[in-house]
């Protein structure tokens, strides 16, 4: 259930989240198991506001030797508590030793405009002080030559630890000044006496009497000033060529003079090395920032939390892909939220590809962005019937905002920014007068699509050519409405991309590939989506264009060539002989020869390794005797093994699991018969040939007695048809996708059937399930990855607190949950509340189901 919550404050942003954790009450499980940069900044900001410092050092921070200090800005905020037990956690846990000497010389650090209050030291833990008396480490020694309390001071003096990363040499005789001001001079004699304090050489005679008390400090505070004082931090940044030299300045110290550093800057530019360390710090003011970005432009990207005056650095530098990076930084960072992304930063088509980019530090302010791209575009929509045309014609060289661009605003420069690979001049050859859009571009344009939603695409595509239509089908994050529009209209351009695009359903390749063209049908296998059945159709059909036969020669992956054995072309066959290697290929090797063999003879195995049943002299009747028992076999071993050895052995199961040959049938016999562990029956459904019946059959005897669905999605993972029986017909009546295995059949190949055309094999099928309630998608990310279950589907079907869980762990879900909570629930916390707690307590219902309901309940 942690794991749900947590998911559920990625979609509220760090504010918002932190909100309803305060209205919930209690805390989220912070356990060590759960990366750092894996947990929600809402679980941060609750921890930091509550002064939750174990909360923050437990789960938040990343501490190395010699390493940065984790979020500095994270350790200052809790210093700011002046709290004396959350001191004495960052002094316990916090190995930064600029930390440690700040809680020991128990500064304050809270605001406050009371002098009396400023100037009183902060009382230091009563545990704390003791165990540094009665137990001190070394390292704790070495902070208590800072502190502000005199018996710790003595105590560590008369150890004799030197200052180490705690301040050095010079530490000593600062200590000894403490003792002197306090006016304890018998434990400064006793200190001399027993552990001499280090003088430098080149000091002054005088400074070793200031040291004994003989005279006043004035040679021992020029020496530490020159030691500790601000000057002695710019020298060391100075010096600092290497970032790594600018970092161990900055991390000397708890936080940089800012002021002095700009006074310095500004006199003498600092170096490369100091100038990133002090950009990275996350509370640079900004003065600085753009002072040292003026001098070193390049280290944009180590901006901390970049806004937009760093985004203006980026433009001046020309370079889209690095002002992408800093744009993505600022949004997961907080400094740049969804107004600004939508009015404020420009070009237009990289603010709206940022909408659909990034990591889950983003989602939330990209949700609440979009619905306000929404709002504006369907305004614009609705006032201007070409505005599909002119958005079209704008974005290449709009250098303006989103907002700008979206309601038909010149943009404030007048410098257009051109889309990388388009020049600002070239009109589409098929479609007169619009340009050819770039990359980002036709990325953006289709993010604009899919805002609208699926009912606008016909009119946002009506006048756009083949060639205009292929730049958007290769888009990443392709929208369903889109993909469908090019396969019913679009040529032979805009299919071949369509079908060489990664996000593509994976049942549209199958419509695809039937339609005769080389190219696509090339395209299609190359698509990681392609089932293995489509793949096998494209090979044995002969189908492949030069380029995609050549590729296939230099493949040397095992499952990959598994394909190439329905292939009739003999020099193909031949490659998979020579790239099957090991006891583990004698399977592929003696079934390619088979092939090779029932198709061209036996002359043509001539030249192939020698295996005996290839170098007798009658080869066919020697293949199919070891083949055939090669199925008896595995059949065997499927049956006996109940847990799964180690698949480096040629023998048992993972022989039978590297087999391109299984005999599926007697596997699904055996199954029939429940003679076939899980276990095994999980191994084989990751295979890429994994079969539609089997997949049926274990969907069947999976099935629980209880209300609602429980899908196992390992077996459904490589068949469409299985998904649109479960979640049953879509808009229209028509079933919610078709696949390539729909209508209860699977493609086959044999070598004995007609290629020209997929060979249908009936299989046995369960009717239609109507779930009552969510369906429960166990595993969906074995779905989701294959393309069997689209993202929409999950969201729309799954069981609410699944779907929630799940989006932890997969961005293309994370990002459509997180516009369906915000569309649904806004900003109203008492809203969020509800459904957080609807979604702890696993309420039955689907995730637009429980968002109504929370809605109505605030």
């Amino acid at each position: 259930m942690a794991d749900t919550m947590r998911s559920l404050l990625w979609h509220a942003g760090p504010m918002l989240g932190a909100e309803i954790l305060g209205r919930l009450g209690g805390t989220v499980d912070n356990t060590r198991q759960h990366h750092h940069d894996h947990m929600p900044p809402a679980l941060l900001e609750h921890a930091l506001r509550r002064g939750d410092a174990d909360g923050v050092l437990g789960t938040h921070q990343r501490f190395e030797a010699g390493g940065p200090p984790g979020d500095v800005d994270a350790l200052l905020r809790l210093l700011e508590h002046d709290s004396p037990q959350v001191n004495e956690l960052l002094f316990r846990r916090a190995p930064w030793p600029a930390l440690r000497q700040a809680v020991i010389s128990q500064r304050r650090f809270s605001p406050t405009t009371d002098p009396e209050v400023a100037d009183t030291p902060l009382p230091l833990s009563a545990s704390l002080r003791e165990s540094i008396l009665a137990q001190g480490s070394r390292g704790d020694l070495q902070a208590a030559l800072s502190a502000a309390d005199p018996e710790l001071v003595f105590w560590a003096l008369i150890s004799g630890v030197a200052g180490g990363p705690h301040g050095g040499r010079p530490a000593r005789i600062r200590a000894c000044t403490t003792l002197a001001k306090a006016g304890r001079w018998a434990q400064l004699r006793r200190v001399l006496e027993v552990a001499p304090v280090d003088i430098p050489q080149d000091a002054p005679p005088q400074l070793a009497d200031e040291l004994r008390g003989a005279q006043a400090h004035n040679e021992v505070n020029r020496y530490l000033e020159e030691a500790y004082g601000a000057a002695a931090l710019c020298k060391r940044l100075r010096a600092a060529r290497r970032t790594a030299q600018g970092r161990a300045a900055v991390r000397s110290v708890l936080e940089p003079p800012w002021p002095k550093l700009a006074g310095w800057h500004s006199a003498e530019p600092l170096p490369w090395g100091a100038a990133v360390a002090l950009l990275e710090h996350p509370r640079c003011p900004a003065y600085l920032r753009g002072a040292l970005l003026e001098t070193h432009p390049r280290a944009v990207q180590s901006v901390a939390r970049p806004g937009h005056e760093v985004l203006t650095v980026c433009h001046t530098l020309g370079e889209d892909q690095l002002t992408k990076q800093v744009l993505l930084h600022g949004i997961e960072s907080g400094t740049i939220g969804a107004t600004d992304l939508v009015t404020e930063v420009g070009p237009a088509r990289m603010a709206l590809t940022a909408l659909v980019h990034g990591s889950l530090h983003a989602v939330a302010t990209q949700a609440a962005a979009t619905g306000l791209v929404r709002t504006l575009l369907h305004a614009r929509l609705a006032r201007s019937p070409d505005a599909w045309r002119e958005l079209y014609t704008a974005l290449p060289d709009f250098d303006g905002t989103a907002t700008q661009l979206i309601a038909g605003l010149p943009a404030a420069s007048a410098s257009p920014a051109k889309d990388p690979g388009h020049d600002g001049t070239t009109a589409s050859p098929v479609s007169a007068g619009l340009p050819h859009l770039g990359r980002q571009s036709a990325w953006a344009y289709t993010v604009l699509m899919d805002i609208a939603g699926p009912e606008h695409t016909a009119e946002a595509v009506a006048f756009l050519g083949d060639v205009d239509l292929a730049a958007l089908a290769g888009s990443r994050e392709l929208p369903q409405a889109l993909a469908d529009h090019v396969l019913a209209h679009g040529g032979p351009v805009s299919r071949r991309v369509l079908a060489q695009n990664p996000a593509v359903r994976v049942d549209l390749l199958e419509q695809l590939v039937l339609g005769g063209d080389q190219a696509v049908a090339s395209a299609a296998y190359r698509n990681p989506r392609c089932p293995q059945p489509l793949r096998q159709y494209i090979l044995s059909a002969d189908v492949i264009d030069a380029d995609l036969r050549a590729d296939l020669f230099a493949e040397e992956d095992a499952t990959e060539l598994w394909p190439l054995i329905a292939s009739p072309d003999v020099t193909l066959l031949r490659h998979v002989v020579f790239a099957s290697e090991g006891e583990l290929g004698r399977a592929a090797r003696l079934r390619a020869a088979h092939r090779i063999a029932e198709l061209h003879g036996d002359e043509a195995l001539a030249g192939l390794p020698d295996e005996p049943e290839i170098t007798t002299a009658d080869p066919l009747p020697a293949l199919r005797k070891t083949l055939a028992g090669y199925d008896e076999k595995w059949l065997d071993r499927l049956q006996h093994t109940r847990y799964l050895p180690d698949r480096r052995g040629a023998e048992g199961l993972p022989g039978a699991l590297a087999d391109p040959g299984l005999d599926w049938q007697a596997v699904i016999a055996a199954t029939r018969r429940g003679a076939i562990s899980d276990h095994v029956h999980n191994a084989l459904s990751e295979r890429p040939d994994y079969p539609l019946e089997l997949a049926s059959l274990r969907r069947t005897t999976r099935k629980p007695p209880t209300s609602g669905a429980r899908v196992h999605c390992r077996d459904i993972a490589r068949h469409r048809s299985l998904v649109t029986e479960i979640i049953g017909p879509g808009p229209g009546g028509g079933p919610c996708g078709s696949g390539v295995d729909d209508a209860g059949t699977t493609l086959a190949v044999s070598a004995d059937t007609d290629h020209n055309r997929p060979t249908r094999e009936p299989t046995q099928q369960p009717p239609q399930e109507l779930a009552d309630g969510p369906i429960q998608w166990l595993e969906p990310h074995h779905a989701l990855d294959t393309g069997a279950l689209t993202v929409q589907e999950f969201v729309a079907t799954g069981d609410a607190a699944s779907v929630i869980e799940t989006s932890g762990d997969n961005l293309p879900v994370a990002r459509a949950v997180a516009r369906m909570l915000h569309d649904g629930l806004g900003e109203s916390v008492d809203a969020w509340v509800v459904l957080a707690r609807l979604v702890r307590q696993r309420t039955p219902a689907t995730l637009s189901e429980l968002v109504t309901t929370a809605r109505a309940a605030a």
